[in-house]
């Protein structure tokens, strides 16, 4: 499987393998990281994966481990949510921006919560005028802090949640025009 990134203007192709058998459960991978801005030299990990309740657990070969929660978006997108991070992955960006979303996207953009967790800040008010991947706002989920951000520019048209309160996974925060 290839997946396109984009963390903070910095786009990589990610390359996944299955090393023997998987499963929906889980496996061993080998995932190669190509920066696209052909700043770096490809990075090569060998992984094991499993599914957990909110997304996968993965245990590299170096010791480290880390636990990510994956949330489907619209057309194709994926918020990974790692501790300290939020990556938006686009399965097989490279066709869709060949098409329509060349140009941006069209229609609103509505922000939703990945998971169950509790609003701590709410970063914009209706009619603010946003940027593409401006933080909107901030869910406390799994005692880590995901700020969820915008797709690309718009204005704000509606935000329906305040500061403090809980909210149940997928429930609309936030839409943009």
């Amino acid at each position: 499987m290839t997946f396109e990134t984009d963390i903070d203007g910095r786009r990589a192709t990610v390359v996944i393998e299955p090393l023997g058998e998987a499963s929906r459960s889980g496996g061993r991978f080998r995932v190669v990281v190509r920066d696209l801005d052909g700043d770096r030299a490809p990075r090569v990990h060998v992984v094991d994966s499993r599914t957990t309740d909110l997304g996968l657990s993965l245990a590299f070969e170096d010791g480290r481990i880390a636990d990510a929660a994956v949330t489907a978006r619209p057309q194709g997108e994926y918020l990974v949510q790692l501790p300290g991070v939020d990556v938006p992955v686009v399965v097989d960006g490279r066709r869709r921006r060949q098409g329509q979303a060349a140009a941006g996207g069209k229609g609103e953009q509505r922000i939703t919560a990945p998971m169950p967790g509790r609003v701590l800040r709410v970063l914009v008010g209706a009619g603010d005028e946003v940027v593409a991947r401006q933080g909107l706002v901030v869910v406390e989920a799994m005692k880590m802090e995901n700020e969820l951000r915008a797709g690309r520019p718009g204005r704000v048209r509606e935000v329906m949640i305040t500061e403090g309160i809980s909210v149940e996974s997928g429930r609309l925060l936030v839409v943009v025009e």
